[in-house]
């Protein structure tokens, strides 16, 4: 049901480049790092298929604690890092901006971590003495569950071996079946080897909204 609802918020005319030039907006003299990428539509199915009017966003956190935040907005990938934990209160509260300012799309991920992730974030953030008194619509921000019935024990693995069998060998990432090793990477400052990593899993989980989400949409 939730899906058919859905249905009725997510079409409608956006513009998409005025809402990427305020994300981009928001890391200008901030110790925030960023990355933008536009894929070609050979790259995924996902460019080729999803409307135009369609106003969706795929969201993907990566390190535990959170370090860096992957939006797939469209054809175009943005992504928010910082390099050490020091600066972790300003990305927080970034990542709160970002959802305020996007809030007219309907956020995918693959799991409910993010969602859950997000309200650890606003109340970490509250108990820090930051000022959130703009951020209080995230207790009920929806995220939706892009796992098989919602399922909590699906991996990605799992989740990407269920719609194309081959996936495994043709992910181009080393970290798909292994992403505690992104921790340590962040130790190590190999950012890159992160950024490629969070690419993949959204390109992941745009094949997954192809076809767990978008194909009931169309029945």
């Amino acid at each position: 049901m939730q899906k058919y609802n859905t249905a009725y918020q997510i079409e409608g005319h956006y513009d998409l480049s005025a809402l990427i030039h305020r994300l981009e907006g928001l890391v200008k003299n901030t110790p925030i790092k960023f990355v933008k990428k536009r894929f070609s539509s050979e790259t995924n199915n996902f460019f080729n298929t999803l409307p135009h009017n369609f106003k969706i966003a795929i969201i993907d956190f990566e390190g535990n604690p959170i370090f860096l935040c992957g939006l797939l907005i469209r054809d175009i990938l943005l992504t928010f890092y910082i390099e050490n934990y020091s600066h972790k209160n300003k990305l927080y509260k970034l990542i709160l901006k970002i959802l305020k300012i996007a809030g007219e799309l309907t956020f995918f991920a693959f799991s409910d971590h993010e969602r859950i992730e997000l309200l650890k974030i606003y109340h970490y953030l509250k108990i820090q003495g930051e000022d959130v008194s703009d951020f209080s619509f995230i207790e009920k921000f929806p995220i939706i569950n892009l796992q098989k019935d919602g399922s909590p024990y699906e991996s990605l693995t799992e989740a990407i071996y269920s719609i194309h069998p081959h996936s495994l060998r043709s992910t181009g990432d080393a970290l798909f079946r292994n992403s505690r090793i992104v921790d340590k990477l962040f130790r190590a400052h190999k950012f890159n080897e992160i950024i490629l990593h969070n690419i993949n899993c959204l390109l992941n989980e745009a094949n997954l909204f192809l076809k767990r989400w978008y194909k009931n949409y169309k029945i």
